[in-house]
């Protein structure tokens, strides 16, 4: 009867939406008053990843947090994917891992909608805190803008009775103090992440997810039924008992900010810590530059307190390089009350605007995150 169950739920689902979007709600109005909610999570928080019947991967994929199947029990593709994490298929862990998920979709599904986004394209949009809701699918073309007013804790909730879908080179930005932890997409079928989308939130598929070629996911993918398919993504699931605050920050610049083709330019990623205590790295601290966009081998360098012996490598190692990411490994910190750097010489052999972005979450450490995204824009004459 398994067939019944995804019905009942996918019913279930239609209904909770159609209850609750009667009336279109300015969205867009600041201000707004916000029901949304974080759901009941549980060990479900761990995973990056957990598939129900598979998760495929193609590519050097990069994945932050835990990765799981069940009740299926094939993962394949690892290698050439690297999991910085556990790894479960069909054990009790992940069979827990999938109730959670049930329970916290369940949540989503149930919540009142305040606004109805049915038939709407998200892109170039900015959205405070609330329950945005589709009758029918949710699109991203473009980037959509989360903005928390600073308001701690601000939650936003998409829901959608069937798929949510992305265009290539989409993007989710946080903005005033949102946190990734706190963005949950509720979707009643699939979900496709498109090509070199930058994307932001813990999804809640009933069916399957899909991250296309180079897409990135600071968040979760979590498919209750089917399959997660991946091909050369990063995806990073934050740790969401730090919470962001300002007294850890990020930014970046490009210098200079214009060259023409094949000249060089310096991308510095300049951390702040504002505490009392070093901020020492929790997390993989990962900048994928936009396409055509590369990295000059052997040109990295930071000032960050490291406490393995330095080294040059695309997987391990105090320094991370490849041929369009920076990054630095999870063991350093960033002095008290101080900053440290990270830079890399970065080229192009095609003439454009380069904009490189990192969300707000992309820094973790023991003292927060960053509150704010941090961008630079590079033009090449």
């Amino acid at each position: 009867m398994r067939v019944s169950k995804v019905l009942l739920a996918t019913l279930a689902t239609t209904a909770a939406l159609l209850a609750g979007c009667g009336a279109s709600i300015d969205n867009e109005t600041a201000g707004q008053v916000s029901s949304a909610a974080a759901p009941l999570q549980g060990t479900e928080r761990s995973f990056a990843v957990l598939g129900g019947q598979t998760v495929t991967n193609t590519g050097p994929s990069e994945i932050t947090g835990n990765m799981g199947v069940s009740p299926g029990s094939a993962i394949t593709g690892f290698p050439p994917g690297l999991v910085i994490g556990e790894t479960h298929a069909a054990d009790a862990v992940a069979l827990q891992a999938q109730s959670d998920t049930t329970t916290a979709y369940l949540d989503l599904a149930g919540q009142p909608c305040t606004s109805d986004v049915t038939g709407q394209n998200l892109g170039g949009r900015t959205l405070v805190p609330g329950v945005y809701c589709s009758t029918s699918g949710l699109q991203l073309t473009g980037a959509l803008t989360l903005n928390a007013e600073g308001v701690p804790g601000a939650v936003w909730v998409f829901k959608a009775v069937s798929t949510l879908t992305t265009a290539s080179g989409s993007s989710v930005l946080l903005t005033n103090g949102a946190n990734p932890c706190n963005v949950f997409w509720q979707i009643g079928s699939s979900a496709t992440v498109g090509t070199n989308t930058s994307f932001v939130g813990n999804i809640y598929a009933l069916t399957s997810i899909a991250l296309q070629t180079n897409a990135t996911l600071s968040g979760r993918a979590l498919a209750r039924n089917g399959a997660v398919t991946l091909d050369s993504n990063i995806i990073n699931a934050p740790v969401c008992d730090i919470s962001s605050g300002t007294s850890v920050t990020l930014d970046k610049t490009f210098s200079p900010g214009t060259i023409s083709v094949g000249e060089v330019s310096k991308l510095t990623i300049n951390f702040s810590n504002a505490n009392d205590t070093p901020a020492s790295f929790t997390a993989r601290f990962i900048d994928t530059l936009p396409s055509g966009l590369v990295v000059v081998p052997n040109s990295l360098f930071t000032d960050c307190s490291e406490t393995v012996t330095a080294g040059l490598s695309l997987l391990s190692g105090w320094f991370i390089e490849g041929p369009s990411k920076v990054g630095l490994e999870a063991e350093g910190e960033i002095p008290a009350n101080g900053s440290c750097k990270l830079t890399a010489m970065v080229t192009a052999s095609a003439a454009g605007t380069y904009i490189n972005s990192l969300p707000a979450g992309a820094l973790q450490t023991s003292n927060g995150t960053n509150a704010d995204p941090a961008t630079a824009t590079l033009t090449v004459q």
